[in-house]
């Protein structure tokens, strides 16, 4: 579980080919700090202590708040068995020192705040070394409390992303913490809440597998199987992830020349089926409502939107989509790679092609929902603003009239790398890159997202850069899955 401290907080997997800042004028560092003012002003809506004309308390409890208020007990709930552990005395150093380190990176993430990032990897330091302090002691290793330590270790590895997606630091706390559940017996995981736990142990390490090419463990396997005789394993994003530990698999095995072009194509082939009948199968509360309007608006790709029960649900259905565009990409490569010695497929090309096409519409459809500030998305203003009406245009909309809560950035956060999916592919529609491209700019400038400035660059350069790549630069899971 040993890792090296990490410099720099940007990403040095696309240094060569972006600013580190993102931002390259007066014009855009004006709009950062505006826009860092209005997240600090919105995020003081959910925990209190952030109010910036409040009598100043440490950044460690503003920090400890805000990640409470998203991870735990708000909207995004997925560490929910952290509850018990957010007053600090009841919790041994280590983790204390991890809660105030993933903490402190989110608060970091959200405000852009140099002081909470510094702070957070000095807390990061410390709970390593007091974690491997730990684990000397059998008895300490196999409490819950180390367990947690170890998967909020790895969400700080994924909140500050500044290392290669194949880096050791960026996969090894998440196989420590597979590690501990190995020495603890699976058996000893029977609550709803060590259950939870196990089911978020098992996201973070099998996207890290995605993410680095590298193959599931049998481990990991077994937990799922062990959990999955406790849970609905009808729930989509359940069987979603069962198809990720194919995709994961097959992207090792091709990593590794493991794989003969004609076998990649039948097991890309039947995966990208088994993801088309999962959508095809979805349950009624996951389905989407289709809205075509009568004009056009900058923030609706042609005229079309499409509304989700939640962020849940859409980052759901993007990720399925996501991952067959890739395959569908891979599948005409390969094509073009056997025309040499085999029989190219025009029906199989055709059929790649517009399944492309159909996806990354959807994608893009998926977006309005929660970029339209003046349609799709207006249920998400904090505040009634007198311009907006049906004949306001979206660019003279001024963000600062406006809050947008930290939860609502993050579901626009949640859309970058399916944007970027959709933008960078060849066999996308004509048009839609752009259009991608300008709600990349719409997402840094009006939300002040500065990662969505990055990927724009990326997009405007169209410099080939791997779509893992830029996921593993976003930390994406870490905020949504």
């Amino acid at each position: 579980m040993q890792c090296d401290l990490r410099s720099g907080s940007c990403g040095q997997c696309i240094r060569a080919h972006v600013s580190c800042t993102g931002y390259r004028d007066t014009q855009q560092l004006r709009v950062r700090d505006e826009s860092r003012a209005v997240r600090i002003k919105a995020l003081s809506k959910y925990a209190p202590h952030l109010e910036p004309c409040s009598p100043p308390l440490s950044l460690d409890v503003q920090a400890r708040d805000a990640f409470f208020a998203y991870y735990v007990t708000g909207t995004s709930k997925t560490w929910d068995f952290l509850k018990p552990f957010f007053d600090l005395t009841q919790s041994p150093e280590h983790l204390r020192l991890s809660i105030d380190a993933a903490s402190l990176a989110y608060l970091s993430h959200q405000v852009y705040s140099d002081a909470a990032i510094t702070t957070a990897r000095e807390k990061y330091v410390s709970a390593l070394r007091m974690t491997n302090k730990a684990l000397e002691s059998p008895e300490v290793a196999a409490r819950d409390t180390t367990l947690l330590t170890s998967l909020l270790l790895d969400l700080f590895e994924k909140i500050t992303n500044s290392e290669s997606r194949h880096s050791k630091s960026w996969t090894g706390h998440a196989a420590g913490a597979l590690a501990l559940v190995k020495l603890r017996g699976l058996d000893q995981f029977q609550d709803p809440a060590a259950l939870r736990v196990l089911v978020r142990l098992s996201t973070n390490f099998l996207i890290g597998c995605v993410a680095s090419d590298t193959p599931v463990p049998d481990e990991l396997v077994a937990l799922r199987a062990h959990a999955g005789k406790q849970l609905d394993v009808r729930d989509p994003k359940w069987r979603l992830t069962d198809l990720m530990v194919d995709f994961a698999n097959l992207r090792s095995d091709i990593r590794r020349n493991h794989l003969s072009i004609e076998q990649y194509m039948s097991f890309s082939l039947d995966l990208d089926a088994k993801l088309q009948t999962l959508a095809l199968d979805m349950p009624p509360s996951w389905q989407y409502k289709t809205t075509l309007l009568d004009r056009e608006s900058e923030r609706t790709y042609n005229n079309r939107f499409d509304s989700y029960a939640d962020r849940h649900a859409t980052q759901t259905w993007n990720v399925l989509r996501l991952v067959r565009i890739l395959l569908n990409e891979s599948i005409l490569e390969y094509c073009l790679v056997s025309a040499g010695s085999l029989q190219v497929d025009e029906d199989l090309v055709g059929m790649a092609k517009d399944n492309i096409k159909t996806l990354a519409c959807e994608i893009c459809f998926s977006a309005s929902q929660y970029v339209g500030c003046l349609g799709a998305a207006r249920g998400m203003l904090s505040s009634q603003d007198s311009s907006t009406g049906p004949g306001v245009s979206d660019s003279a909309f001024d963000g600062a009239q406006h809050l947008h809560s930290p939860s609502q950035n993050l579901d626009c956060y949640t859309l970058i790398f399916p944007l970027y999916v959709a933008g960078r592919s060849r066999s996308s529609p004509n048009g839609l890159r752009s259009w991608v491209i300008e709600q990349l700019h719409y997402m840094g400038s009006h939300f002040g997202i500065r990662n969505a400035g990055l990927v724009r660059q990326i997009l405007e350069q169209g410099t080939e850069v791997n779509p893992w790549t830029v996921y593993a630069m976003l930390g994406s899971y870490a905020f949504a899955a």
